[in-house]
């Protein structure tokens, strides 16, 4: 039997529907396992319904449809989420190397531009790590999927169900596969409540000591030992309140006012402050116009290139997702990921931004603050 590794890109509030047993963490999971191994035996698009109802039971393999991970036509099932298995390797492998290589020599060249506009944020950090949260983050993976988006070149919603929104990429557990759904600096976590963010940035190499991710397993019931800390700390919080509370107190923090002590000790657990203060970059409204000037030269100088890439691997990147039939703004999205983390990868190579230190069994991540 394969193992998976399961993503999510949840467009809803994750602490509210916590309970909706439409949730794709309750569904989505390592007990979808076996399912989706048997499917992986059969060609692509001619496993037999009846053969996986039979095996795991109807309810098992109807929840899966339900939550987009397959779909049933004819009496076949076929997955119906961009998944990857370690036949696709050789296929990921050259779309990477040659896809990133040109946009990444074309953001090189442009580097006395970007560091020069990025040097008018004053947080007290260098240009390098300042370029590596707008650059890296907000706008590869924010500004850049808006104008995919926009121009129909990726999925980033897909309403389900239970009415819930969200997408789900799938990787077979390999060593091979894990330099693209682990190893590459494309993964965002965001704790916040729409006007402040406590931000991470990095890879998926391992279980990140990051406060979204607290809150994800606190939701799911099995928070690993090294969260035990933060968990005490978090359950002296009001009840269902915790992450507004957090935020609020940070809020206080960066007004220069004080917040209550257990906010305090978890904010510096999680290295947002130090001694007291705020010790990470924060980019506040003052700064928007500076970010989107970076936006825009980067949208002026790869964007028609970006989707000519993503829009050739939709039609010729033979891998299985694409055999399944799996939505072609789905499996771009994903795509993407790879892409323009495979362009970070190049960035931090080459000294223009800085570099995330590893931590060990977290993987590579750098904090910030949006405010």
């Amino acid at each position: 039997m394969k193992n998976f590794s399961y993503f999510l890109f949840e467009n809803f509030d994750a602490d509210l529907e916590s309970e909706n047993p439409g949730n794709p963490r309750r569904i989505i999971n390592a007990r979808a396992d076996a399912i989706l191994s048997r499917v992986a035996d059969f060609s692509p698009q001619t496993c037999p319904a009846t053969r996986l109802w039979d095996e795991f039971g109807t309810a098992a393999v109807n929840q899966l449809i339900t939550a987009g991970v397959f779909r049933e036509m004819d009496g076949q099932i076929a997955y119906d989420t961009p998944i990857f298995l370690a036949e696709d390797v050789p296929a990921l492998k050259s779309f990477s190397a040659i896809a990133a290589s040109p946009l990444a020599d074309r953001l090189w060249e442009l580097r006395d531009k970007l560091l020069d506009i990025v040097s008018e944020i004053n947080n007290g950090f260098d240009p390098q790590r300042n370029l590596y949260h707008i650059l890296c983050g907000m706008i590869f993976d924010g500004f850049f999927f808006d104008w995919l988006e926009q121009r129909d070149t990726v999925a980033v919603s897909r309403i389900h169900p239970s009415g819930l929104d969200y997408l789900s990429i799938i990787y077979e557990d390999c060593p091979e596969l894990k330099q693209f759904s682990d190893g590459l600096l494309c993964s965002y976590n965001r704790l916040t409540d729409g006007e402040i963010a406590l931000e991470s940035f990095g890879d998926a190499d391992g279980n990140r000591f990051d406060l979204y991710r607290c809150f994800r397993l606190r939701e799911e019931g099995h928070l690993p030992e090294h969260f035990k800390q933060a968990d005490e700390l978090l359950n002296k919080l009001p009840k269902g309140k915790e992450r507004q509370v957090l935020l609020d107190a940070t809020r206080s923090l960066l007004q220069g006012n004080g917040c209550q002590s257990e906010c305090l000790a978890i904010l510096e657990l999680f290295g947002y402050a130090k001694n007291g203060r705020i010790c990470v970059p924060v980019f506040c409204q003052t700064d928007e116009p500076i970010i989107k000037r970076l936006a825009s030269l980067i949208e002026k100088n790869l964007y028609d290139e970006a989707v000519h890439i993503l829009r050739e691997a939709q039609a010729n990147l033979e891998i299985t997702a694409t055999k399944h039939g799996v939505p072609s703004g789905e499996i771009a999205n994903e795509l993407y990921h790879i892409l323009f983390g495979s362009i970070n990868e190049e960035l931090v190579k080459r000294g223009l931004t800085a570099a995330p230190p590893y931590k060990s069994g977290e993987g590579r991540f750098l904090q910030c603050i949006e405010w």
